[in-house]
């Protein structure tokens, strides 16, 4: 019986050891080092946005055999900070650096040293010049804003835009798209634009100077979710009626969507234009054709199909 238990346990072991050593090598077989390790620059991780944005690049990423080194800024006014963190990053053996600027004016340096080293530069969100672009057609957003303004507003009504940071080329261009369309296919009236940094607080604030300032507004345009939001806790304290049409694909404006505090959403998917943003890349580094401008879709969002657009992530 001993005999019978001793042998027992020595075949169980050989069995044991040739089954994990057939797992080593079908690791072996299976792991292969990253085909290209990518350097990434995001504004700031302090809103649904761009935490979606890293998703989808990390989703692609893993699709495309890459490395991510993802690394953001306290805040999207701190370019500074941001510089150096590209500075730093230019030093490491990448093969690309995915940029989304915070501050349009201060990119030459990086771009330039960049150029120094064969490394390629993408932008993501903010549109930099001679350099390959993933986002949204900001220009467009603006465009699409104010032609709901124009449909669900009488003819006269002051409309005003407050926008995110004057020193960000997309707030620039959805501020210019608004003004231009309402000013020349719209019998609407602009009656002011204010910029401001790309905060809650901030947003809140300029709103309600705006309804001290100028109380026969009808319409706003906010240039981001986030601000959207803010706007409309000044709409509510000072009981104004008011049409309010923000930007961005998170969740949390979409429900005031739905809830009927905003009254319509620009999309802008993070999630996919993370994920467009790796293609591109790869598409870049693989010798293929890319193209300048790589626009995502940008639609409406309401009442009506606000449930379709909430996002299924926990990031």
């Amino acid at each position: 019986m001993t005999k019978f238990i001793a042998l027992f346990y020595t075949v169980l072991i050989m069995l044991l050891v040739a089954v994990v050593s057939y797992s080593m090598q079908k690791s072996e077989e299976n792991f292969s080092p990253p085909k290209y390790t990518i350097g990434v620059v995001l504004k700031a991780m302090d809103s649904e946005h761009w935490l979606s944005v890293r998703s989808g690049m990390t989703e692609a990423a893993q699709r495309n055999n890459m490395r991510l080194i993802v690394i953001t800024a306290e805040n999207e006014t701190a370019f500074a900070e941001q510089n150096k963190i590209i500075s730093d990053l230019l030093d490491n053996d990448i093969d690309a650096l995915i940029v989304a600027p915070t501050n349009i004016n201060h990119t030459k340096e990086f771009v330039d040293a960049a150029q120094k080293k064969n490394i390629p530069v993408f932008s993501i969100d903010e549109e930099i010049d001679g350099i390959i672009y993933i986002g949204s057609n900001n220009y467009l957003i603006g465009e699409m804003a104010a032609a709901f303004m124009e449909k669900n507003l009488p003819a006269g009504a002051e409309v005003s835009v407050i926008s995110g940071s004057a020193n960000q080329n997309a707030h620039i261009q959805r501020t210019a798209g608004f003004v231009n369309y309402i000013e020349k296919n719209s019998a609407l009236r602009i009656g002011t634009t204010i910029a401001a940094e790309t905060q809650y607080r901030q947003a809140m604030t300029q709103a309600e100077k705006l309804f001290r300032e100028r109380p026969n507004t009808r319409g706003i345009f906010v240039t981001s979710a986030i601000m959207t939001l803010g706007v409309i806790e000044a709409t509510e304290k000072n009981f104004q009626a008011v049409t309010i049409v923000g930007v961005d694909t998170q969740n949390d404006a979409i429900m005031a969507v739905k809830s009927g505090n905003i009254d319509a959403l620009i999309s802008q998917d993070g999630h996919e234009s993370g994920k467009l943003a790796i293609e591109v890349v790869t598409a870049y580094l693989n010798g293929q054709p890319t193209e300048k401008n790589n626009f995502i879709s940008n639609e409406l969002i309401t009442s009506d199909n606000a449930e379709h657009f909430l996002l299924q992530e926990d990031f």
